[in-house]
């Protein structure tokens, strides 16, 4: 596990470096997270870093439902009964009930073994027990303090960003540091068309800093971060576009899937396989509600063609 330390940002506003950023807002002694880490051992970690600097953790804001985000949220429950967990309705539907990402993945039938793991479930569930109004911009007073919550959808259908008095930007998903960006050719996103207006609400944001849960610190400003952000996605939609033209019949979702991968050179295990198909589920669906492709049975197979 990579070394965690708390750093400051300004104001109250700090992140905790390591693999994932997690956001930290203390005050009085009271630590507010914005997201709470992949798994037990990593809040773990967390808690013993933030004990070690006087504070006690009063409430997570989770970003969005992804293990990796809410993870340590049992942890945190457990270990602090009054811990307030904040999160919008349709995240906390699977926060509460960690099976049911898995099983998502899984058109709701029972997950493959090879995906019911802390990549892609949590543990166990905690309980959000504060519900965040959906799809709607506003002010959420936790532990005192007032945090601005950006709706964001795109990466998950109930995303947010979060953003403290200090005006520190908490991104989340909603996009993506320099490593990370450069990591992954096709970026992760489950509604395209919400991505794409999320990009623009993004690139309008000019807070005094902003933390990337994959990636730390943005040195510089937003915009030219989410113009790259939005030429990839549009780049990665030409593609698609032109692997189907490439088939005078189409392409199969399963056979889009494995070329996807293969341009991008995406490692082939059960997981990637997972995200990508998902991920092109996505692009397919963006696709055809702005009719530039069309999806139809044939050969009994889901097709898409142009």
């Amino acid at each position: 596990m990579a070394k965690i330390v708390l750093q400051h940002v300004r104001g109250s506003s700090y992140f905790l470096s390591g693999r994932l950023s997690i956001g930290v807002y203390i005050k009085d002694g009271v630590a507010v997270l914005i997201d709470s880490g992949i798994d037990t051992d990593n809040a773990k970690a967390v808690d013993k870093v933030l004990r070690e600097a006087g504070c006690v953790v009063g409430a997570i804001i989770n970003t969005h439902h992804h293990p990796d985000h809410c993870g340590g949220n049992p942890y945190f429950q457990k270990q602090y009964p009054d811990c307030r967990i904040y999160a919008t309705h349709f995240e906390s539907l699977f926060i509460n009930t960690p099976y049911l990402q898995p099983l998502c993945f899984c058109s709701g039938a029972m997950p493959f073994a090879g995906i019911r793991n802390k990549f892609l479930e949590v543990a166990e569930g905690s309980v959000v027990t504060d519900v965040i109004t959906a799809y709607q911009d506003q002010v959420v007073n936790v532990c005192g303090s007032d945090f601005s919550i950006l709706t964001l959808p795109g990466h998950t259908h109930g995303s947010i960003g979060v953003i403290s008095s200090d005006d520190v930007f908490y991104t989340g998903d909603s996009f993506f540091g320099e490593e990370t960006f450069n990591k992954h050719g096709a970026l992760f996103y489950t509604n395209i068309t919400d991505t794409l207006l999320s990009f623009e609400k993004l690139a309008t944001l000019a807070p005094a800093a902003t933390v990337f849960y994959h990636g730390a610190q943005l040195q510089g400003a937003i915009p030219p971060v989410i113009v790259q952000h939005q030429k990839r996605m549009l780049d990665t939609l030409d593609h698609v576009l032109t692997l189907i033209r490439e088939v005078p019949t189409g392409l199969a979702i399963d056979q889009l899937t494995q070329k996807i991968m293969q341009s991008y050179e995406i490692p082939v295990n059960m997981i990637s396989w997972t995200l990508t198909r998902t991920n092109v589920h996505a692009m397919l669906a963006h696709l055809e509600n702005t009719k530039q492709l069309t999806m139809k049975t044939d050969g009994a197979l889901l097709h898409a063609t142009i």
